[in-house]
């Protein structure tokens, strides 16, 4: 009978530790485009640099994005990155939203959708890893237009498209 009583302890543990691990990727997330959207409407817009772009996502992908901006003329990455668009309205900022986190091998997804114009919304899938022990966003994919840019094709990269 003790030993039920642990093991059942053990699996609420689990699950408890996990819905926070959730809780933890959600909240990076919601964080990351608090920051992001409101500073994607500056002139210029955050550096892949910046302590705070280093906050949010993952070290490799900011690398990559720093080395597609370095192309002349590259035709790797057509929109932002992380929102997809040549540009964003403030007025959209609240309609963004998080759905539910799935675990993948290697780390997380988290579906977000965020306020376009005419009161749309554009879904994005955003991919976490664990990088010094704090989730980081290290891909993001545009699901309403089955779309990714290739920032980690090595041969795109040289090509420069």
């Amino acid at each position: 009978m003790r030993i039920l009583i642990l093991i059942a302890l053990s699996l609420l543990t689990a699950c408890s530790s996990h819905s926070d691990d959730n809780q933890l990727a959600i909240k990076q997330v919601t964080n990351f485009y608090g920051f992001y959207l409101a500073a994607f409407l500056k002139d210029p817009p955050p550096t892949y640099e910046s302590p705070e772009m280093r906050r949010y996502v993952a070290a490799d992908t900011l690398s990559r994005l720093a080395a597609v901006d370095k192309i002349p003329e590259q035709e790797i990455v057509s929109a932002d990155y992380f929102t997809y668009t040549q540009d964003y309205d403030a007025a959209w900022i609240p309609a963004f939203k998080t759905g539910t986190v799935r675990s993948v091998t290697g780390g997380k997804v988290l579906d977000i959708w965020l306020g376009i114009d005419h009161g749309k919304s554009l879904h994005l899938e955003t991919y976490l890893k664990r990088e010094n022990m704090t989730w980081k966003i290290y891909r993001v994919r545009n699901i309403s237009d089955n779309y990714e840019a290739p920032i980690f094709s090595a041969g795109r990269l040289r090509r420069g498209w």
